[in-house]
């Protein structure tokens, strides 16, 4: 049987308080039908403890290598470097802030490119965790609804099934990835590169964990990245499935919000009063232009109970 040659990129703005746990895990990680070529972190200016940290790794496991950056370009920016740098049978690209569930997160991640002929991209299943506070209780209400909604979507075949957390590439089509200068959602553009052969697929039994903001602050600078965004430049390149990809027939959510309501009666009404109002709140306002990102700090938690 081949062995797929797998290489996992991560890039990474002061993740010191999970890098190490995530990198950990991917080395534990069963192979059944995959050789993991290699892990490259991309520390996109970090500040903290990430590149000390990522050193002492490195140094333990041959796989594992860091490429420093002094100044902080932003992650389309780094998407585009691991695209172009990055070789092998299938391209990883995760986030350096979520946890891996279980030994075979990777088995299941490569599979589902191996089985599928077809599938040119494939999305993990993200789950978030619940936070103890009030505030975050009912934010953490909101993706759950979120999530009812967006899966509920017949094969899971929607942009909104696609958050860029955890995704698996065919490289042969990375090969054709680069995230053009002016465009500011990276993930309508994989989506719809993807779209051009029916590509995108979602794997389900692929899990992570994920922490969802726990204060106002960070959930309204988190909502900032996605209301309002302007698509002139995706419009160029795709025409008229851009204005339609973010659409979702009100049937699902009103099925998505039904169920939201039954497993989480408590949270799930201020939870919808929250998006309400947060949606009124943007509205008509200026949206930043960086490929640059606000941090929010309180998702940056370590993940006691899972580790």
């Amino acid at each position: 049987m081949k062995k797929y040659k797998v290489s996992i990129g991560i890039p990474a703005f002061n993740e010191e308080v999970n890098i190490e746990n995530l990198l950990r895990s991917l080395m534990s990680q069963k192979r059944r039908n995959f050789s993991l070529s290699q892990i490259v972190v991309y520390s996109d200016g970090s500040t903290d403890s990430t590149v000390n940290i990522v050193d002492k790794m490195q140094k333990r496991f041959s796989q594992i290598k860091i490429i420093k950056f002094k100044n902080r370009r932003g992650k389309i920016f780094r998407l585009n470097q691991i695209f172009r740098q990055l070789k092998g049978d299938m391209v990883i690209v995760l986030d350096a802030d979520i946890h891996l569930v279980g030994n075979n997160f990777l088995n299941s991640f490569v599979s589902s490119i191996i089985n599928n002929p077809r599938a040119k991209m494939v999305a993990a299943h993200q789950i978030p965790i619940r936070p103890k506070n009030l505030t975050g209780k009912i934010i953490h209400a909101s993706f759950v609804t979120w999530d009812h909604i967006r899966l509920g979507i017949k094969d899971y075949d929607h942009v909104h099934n696609f958050y860029g957390a955890a995704t698996a590439y065919r490289g042969s089509f990375v090969k054709s990835l680069h995230i053009p200068e002016g465009i500011y959602d990276e993930r309508l553009y994989l989506y719809l590169m993807a779209k051009k052969t029916n590509g995108f697929f979602y794997c389900y039994h692929a899990k992570i964990l994920y922490w969802p903001p726990i204060t106002l602050h960070d959930f309204n600078k988190l909502s900032a990245r996605s209301f309002g965004k302007k698509y002139s430049q995706l419009d160029k390149i795709f025409g008229g499935q851009v204005s339609d990809a973010y659409r979702i027939p009100t049937s699902y959510k009103i099925k998505g919000v039904i169920k939201a309501l039954y497993h989480q009666p408590l949270y799930t009404p201020p939870a919808l009063v929250l998006n309400l109002f947060l949606g009124k709140l943007r509205s008509g306002k200026q949206v930043s232009d960086s490929p640059i990102w606000e941090i929010t700090q309180s998702s940056k938690k370590i993940y006691e109970k899972y580790v």
